[in-house]
């Protein structure tokens, strides 16, 4: 009984005190780059697209807790090990002299780097991702409070260097206290989200091998490379380092040289146009800011153009893989009385520079490395751009969920990717299979000569189980809407449906409005003016030059997206917004016509 008493109290004082080195690293990083300095530090914030929130945090701080409880429990076993003289540990420098002192400091350093590397590289392997890191990685956006979030088998591998290195050298207390220290604030500033290593610091002789905070921070989006603790070499003699590293490094510290618009426009530079089948396209923008990299497979951007003195907005899908490919690409159709898309297929050439604006949409898949899924991508002519980009994405970082593939086409010739779709379907037969279907065609080799119909659906549905089947479709309004008719009657549930549609020509209500007084928001500045009978919120502030947010203007993008707390308006079309953020008051204001005399709106 004295001896379990004895147990918890070390057990206690150990779990207090690991909290509290916790808490004295990890909080003040979080309160100054996170919270307090979150506008000042931006310029040196890793990741543009700020992706962790609330739910990141409180599941960092959880899992962190309870690893420093598995800490506390490996520490007391250590202690009591310590106690009875089995470790190597030892207080009187002049015992093995000061150089043994330095040098003994490096060798553990190198030893802990190197248990990392391998450990940390094995817990990727898909048999053990799940049990071991996935907590870890639960954030692609890494903050300070990621730096101990880990699961308890995790932790257990984690905490056995620093245990057992003074089994194997004799090594002062000294050494230990600073190897803590030196390792605490490394993984603190490994995932504090901001890069605190000056520019030029991956380029500096010897130092350049120590890993800044990019390093890191890119493993946790990327998942695959980027796998060292405190030193680059292991990455670079394995070939594990992402090629880009040192160029996102640089980039951060570049920003400032970046042209962007007021309104949120980049200036970015066209350098190649391909011919693509089908009157479609591609432009390639190379050398192109980390944001239009990191964006999330699906996703899109718009296009201004000015034509004939009057300036357009137009929304493209990105058809390149993000975090794999270093360059911009959006692959575009002509369509017919396409003004935009007929102009850039006519006058755009290498070298000009296009206004485009940042990837958004909620169209997209989020890769998990541990994910089991199966994806019917379903995909009809040109909408196959952002399918495209997804089933990239998913081959690239998710190698244990698999793809069905159904593309409509009107024949072979008109297919889009069709080589590349081919050489994918090759390269990874176990993992992606992909059904043609061609509307115009009799080509059983290529193809079915058909729609892809409900009877095909169900065919599949019944082949693959309804129950573990995530649904993405893409493609002309008609055809879009039918296939989502289609798979709920068939008892897909709509969490399992995500859609994006072209060419949007129904409205979803009866376009009758009024006029309304409207205040509205925008970041902490209300403006005032008169909305028009018969015209949406946007039109009407548009014309009396309110800086509404806006992209596509046709309820695709969701780049206007505003909450209406005051007054009723109803959307003309909503292509954009869930059911959930419909009932939480967002709106359209695109699409949305004044119902009441009084409006009143701001940014989410």
């Amino acid at each position: 009984m004295v001896n379990m008493t004895l147990f918890f109290e070390n057990l206690i004082a150990r779990y207090s005190e690991q909290m509290i080195w916790y808490a004295g690293f990890a909080f003040p990083f979080f309160f100054t780059f996170w919270i307090v300095g979150k506008k000042y530090f931006k310029k040196i914030r890793i990741q543009e697209t700020e992706r962790a929130n609330l739910h990141h945090f409180k599941h960092d701080l959880g899992f962190s807790a309870s690893t420093f409880l598995i800490f506390a429990i490996m520490d007391v076993g250590f202690l009591y090990l310590e106690s009875k003289g089995y470790t190597q540990i030892y207080f009187d420098v002049a015992e093995y002299g000061y150089l043994w002192l330095v040098v003994s400091f490096f060798i553990a350093l190198f030893i802990d780097d190197m248990f990392f590397y391998w450990s940390h590289r094995a817990m990727h392997l898909p048999r053990f991702y799940k049990f071991f890191h996935k907590v870890h990685h639960e954030s692609t956006d890494p903050s300070p409070l990621t730096a101990f979030a880990f699961h308890p088998s995790e932790a257990v591998i984690e905490q056995l260097m620093p245990l057992l290195v003074p089994f194997l050298l004799p090594l002062n207390f000294g050494v230990i206290l600073a190897w803590q220290v030196f390792s605490m604030l490394n993984n603190v500033v490994g995932h504090l989200g901001y890069e605190v290593y000056p520019k030029g610091w991956v380029k500096l002789p010897l130092l350049k091998f120590k890993t800044a905070s990019t390093h890191h921070n890119m493993h946790h989006q990327l998942f695959n490379g980027n796998y060292a603790l405190y030193f680059t070499w292991w990455d670079k003699w394995m070939g594990t380092e992402f090629k880009d590293y040192e160029t996102r490094h640089e980039q951060i510290f570049e920003r400032k040289n970046i042209k962007k618009s007021p309104e949120g426009f980049y200036s970015l530079t066209v350098s190649a146009i391909r011919e693509e089948v089908n009157d479609a396209f591609t432009i390639e923008f190379s050398n192109v800011p980390n944001i239009f990299r990191d964006f999330s497979a699906g996703q899109h951007v718009t296009i201004q153009v000015t034509i004939s003195g009057t300036t357009l907005y137009r929304t493209f899908s990105i058809s390149s893989i993000p975090n794999v490919d270093t360059s911009l690409t959006l692959t575009i159709k002509k369509i017919k009385g396409g003004v935009v898309t007929h102009y850039l297929a006519a006058h755009l050439k290498v070298g000009d520079n296009v206004e485009v604006t940042a990837p958004s949409g909620q169209f997209y898949v989020k890769p998990e490395p541990a994910n089991e899924n199966h994806y019917v991508m379903i995909a009809g002519g040109s909408g196959i751009t952002p399918i495209y980009s997804m089933v990239g994405t998913i081959l690239r970082f998710e190698p244990k969920s698999k793809i069905t593939l159904l593309y409509a086409n009107r024949n072979t010739d008109s297919i889009i990717f069709k080589e590349k779709i081919a050489q994918w379907e090759k390269e990874h037969a176990s993992q992606l299979e992909v059904k043609h279907y061609l509307s115009e065609e009799e080509n059983e080799k290529n193809g079915t000569k058909s729609y892809v119909t409900r009877i095909a659906l169900e065919e599949l549905i019944n082949q693959l189980g309804k129950n573990k089947l995530v649904f993405y479709v893409c493609g002309p309004e008609i055809m879009t809407n039918k296939l989502i008719d289609d798979l709920v009657y068939l008892g897909i549930a709509k969490d399992a449906i995500h859609k994006e549609l072209f060419l949007i020509s129904t409205p979803t209500e009866k376009s009758k409005s009024q006029s309304a007084h409207v205040r509205a928001k925008l970041f902490g500045t209300t403006y005032e003016f008169e909305s028009k009978e018969g015209k949406t919120l946007l039109q009407s502030g548009l014309e009396q030059n309110i800086p509404l947010p806006f992209s596509c203007q046709n309820g695709l993008c969701g780049m206007c997206k505003m909450t209406c707390t005051e007054g009723r308006v109803i959307m003309k079309s909503n292509q954009a917004l869930s059911e959930s953020e419909i009932k939480a008051g967002y709106v359209l204001t695109c699409q949305s016509l004044p119902q009441s005399n009084k409006i009143y709106i701001k940014n989410p």
